[in-house]
């Protein structure tokens, strides 16, 4: 076996890395210029293949689009770690238990602001394919399961998951935009105060107010 061959590494790999490099590629831009005002040829561009190439893997601007979407889904959804029920007379726990969940998505956002620019543009956009978002729905049962269950247990107050969600990440999304602008600093001081804000708009009594 040659030194060439041992560094070329299986076309399988080479194909899942090229891929890999236009999705990120596709994100940079779309994150600057918006998805309407970034072409496909401007994609291959900055992921240095031939826009050929780029058809190869993505039949369509709408395609790639998507399928960003959901890569960009899969990453946000990592960083949150549902809570569990607290068990009896540990009242603290919801409040833990809901600061692990929200703090990892604030961090998420705050941290990758292209990626969270980009999740909001899709949102507001109708792109979005109906196959997509059922493949969204199927990965969010699980969690929709965990919030009924958290509602019917009393740890959280009685709500809807939209209302829910407008409430707790509400908040995070508009701290990612005013951050991105550079129009606040988010500290953890800032943070802690939002999340406050949150509990108090979430959380049934006691659990809503800090310990201490």
């Amino acid at each position: 076996m040659t030194d060439a061959a041992v560094a070329t590494p299986p076309p399988s790999r080479v194909n899942t890395d090229k891929r890999e490099a236009i999705l990120a590629a596709a994100l940079r831009l779309i994150a600057r210029l918006g998805l309407h005002n970034t072409p496909m040829s401007a994609v291959a561009r900055e992921a240095g293949v031939a826009a050929g190439t780029l058809y190869l893997y993505f039949p369509s601007k709408e395609a790639m689009i998507n399928a960003l979407y959901l890569h960009v889904l899969e990453d946000r959804d990592r960083s949150m770690r549902p809570a569990s029920a607290p068990p009896t007379g540990a009242t603290a726990s919801a409040r833990e238990g809901l600061w692990s969940f929200w703090h990892g998505l604030a961090r998420w956002h705050l941290d990758r602001p292209d990626a969270s620019n980009f999740a909001q543009q899709c949102k507001a956009s109708g792109i979005l394919t109906e196959e997509t978002r059922d493949v969204e729905r199927r990965q969010h049962a699980a969690g929709l399961a965990s919030f009924e269950q958290a509602v019917s247990a009393g740890h959280l107050r009685d709500m809807s998951l939209h209302v829910f969600w407008a409430l707790a990440v509400g908040p995070i999304t508009q701290l990612a935009q005013m951050s991105d602008a550079r129009e606040i600093e988010v500290t953890d001081e800032v943070l802690r105060a939002t999340f406050d804000g949150v509990c108090r708009s979430v959380l049934p009594e006691p659990d809503a107010y800090p310990r201490g």
